[in-house]
């Protein structure tokens, strides 16, 4: 169980029920009341370093624009209508690479506690778009600021999620984790299977970069573990094969994983895969960089094309080129494989 030695509170949502059931979850931390969360949030000269090393959280009320288009650096799985919804800010994982040390200048973690404002709209977009002849469906991605199946314990979203998933069938809704959740936290009360149009995606990495930069994270084996036993419960399940990260052994590393992956899943039965090497924004990239001044994996020294820093061109070609032969000779469609390309 993670610990906060602050909550911080927006005295607006004092009394909202899931405040105080998230509170009552820890009774050591010390209570904090704001008027809005960016006012802790949003200072200035932060150390985020010091703030992961002695972790609050933020409880607050999500205002303005609720659902956003997915940003061009992140994989949109062929659809036209391509979303996100953050229902939480920052991460109980401590990835060293993470683009969120480049987004947020704060190490605090924030929950959303009005969720159902959020669902309701992605409903009206749903509903919005539908009205479209050409409208065939929406991706939307619930895990975009966050790991969701971290917090799960402590929110119960992804099961809401997963509610609103079997509600709206147009909609995809994809959560990415590199956990090892257990698939019953979704299942619904008199459901036994998930809905379809709920991805599971599992972020795949070598144990040994799990061990180096993933802190915090499920092992290889337990994220195969939890793959393996949705799949068992219906579940549609991804695999996302990126970032991959650049060391001078990578390609034995990844091989290695791959036959990991291949004797713990059975790859007839996987929706698709991701593949893609590490690519951030070259702004974020300069705070990242400050933030995790010994780590290998963002002191690289990348290449920015349009705006991207990146690994050198031939580098990328040949990294991600690797890992997609390898997923086809191990049987996965070709249609089924979504790289990331300029």
């Amino acid at each position: 169980m993670f610990y906060f030695e602050n909550i911080y509170i927006e005295k607006e949502i004092y009394n909202h029920p899931r405040t105080r059931e998230i509170v009552d979850k820890f009774p050591e931390a010390k209570n904090i009341f704001v008027d809005r969360y960016m006012d802790v949030f949003g200072r200035a000269r932060q150390d985020g370093r010091w703030q992961r090393r002695h972790p609050s959280l933020l409880l607050a009320k999500a205002t303005g624009q609720l659902i956003y288009r997915g940003a061009p650096v992140c994989h949109n799985f062929g659809s036209e209508h391509f979303y996100y919804a953050s229902s939480m800010k920052n991460c109980l994982y401590d990835c060293e690479y993470c683009y969120l040390k480049g987004m947020y200048s704060c190490g605090y973690v924030v929950i959303f506690v009005n969720l159902e404002d959020i669902l309701e709209e992605a409903h009206e977009l749903d509903q919005t778009l539908s009205r479209e002849n050409s409208y065939r469906g929406m991706y939307l991605s619930v895990s975009f600021d966050t790991d969701l199946m971290a917090f799960d314990s402590m929110t119960g979203y992804a099961r809401l999620w997963a509610e609103f998933a079997a509600e709206h069938p147009k909609v995809t809704v994809e959560i990415r984790t590199k956990g090892a959740p257990p698939i019953t936290a979704l299942q619904q009360e008199g459901r036994e299977n998930l809905p379809p149009n709920l991805v599971m995606a599992y972020t795949i990495s070598p144990q040994p970069m799990i061990d180096q930069f993933e802190h915090h994270t499920a092992s290889l084996k337990a994220r195969l573990t939890s793959a393996g036993n949705a799949l068992k419960a219906g579940a549609t399940v991804r695999l996302c094969f990126d970032p991959m990260i650049y060391q001078q052994n990578w390609k034995e590393c990844y091989a290695r994983m791959l036959d990991q992956v291949k004797e713990a899943l059975p790859f007839s039965q996987i929706r698709d895969a991701s593949v893609g090497t590490f690519r951030i924004s070259a702004d974020y990239l300069k705070r990242m960089r400050q933030v995790e001044p010994d780590s290998a994996a963002v002191q690289f020294p990348f290449e920015t094309r349009k705006g991207y820093a990146g690994y050198p061109k031939e580098l990328e070609q040949c990294m991600s080129g690797f890992l997609e032969k390898e997923l086809l000779e191990a049987g996965l469609a070709p249609e089924k494989i979504y790289r990331l390309s300029d």
